[in-house]
């Protein structure tokens, strides 16, 4: 005689409650990561160079921004000089100035880094005297801003 096998059920696998945790997930990382925000002043046009280096993201986490712009040129409520030449958090400062805003927060963070955004006009002497209240601040691991193609700089 012939036994028949009882049929087995089907396994089915629901993936919805799979999909809410992937979208939960999804959510909180986007919700509590920190992104590292550059201050991005839009008057600095930075250079073309083809061989630049990509800093990876960590590498500029933690570092304090000097923007370094032609002398003339309008910032917020007024414009560098030849006296307040650099731009730090949004504020055209001179160089004393520019050492005690590096000092205040090396004081905060004693492994400050600074990324150095220098416009591609600007002059030589006013990007050594930013050097130069790096190290006088105490400072000496700089990186330069630029753009690795002209695309990425905006042109054509």
């Amino acid at each position: 005689m012939k036994l028949k096998k009882p049929d087995e059920p089907e396994a089915n696998v629901d993936m919805t409650p799979m999909i809410d945790c992937v979208f939960q997930l999804l959510i909180f990382f986007m919700v509590c990561a920190t992104m590292s925000k550059v201050d991005q002043t839009p008057e600095v046009k930075l250079p073309l160079a083809p061989k630049a280096a990509i800093p990876e993201a960590e590498n500029l986490r933690g570092r304090g921004v000097v923007n370094v712009v032609p002398l003339g040129t309008a910032v917020g409520g007024g414009a560098t000089s030849e006296d307040k030449p650099f731009i730090i958090s949004g504020q055209v400062v001179d160089e004393p100035g520019l050492v005690t805003a590096i000092s205040e927060r090396l004081k905060a963070e004693p492994n400050l880094r600074i990324y150095m955004r220098v416009d591609k006009n600007a002059e030589f002497k006013t990007v050594k005297r930013a050097i130069r209240a790096c190290a006088n601040a105490g400072v000496f691991d700089i990186i330069f801003g630029a753009f690795q193609s002209e695309s990425a700089a905006g042109g054509p």
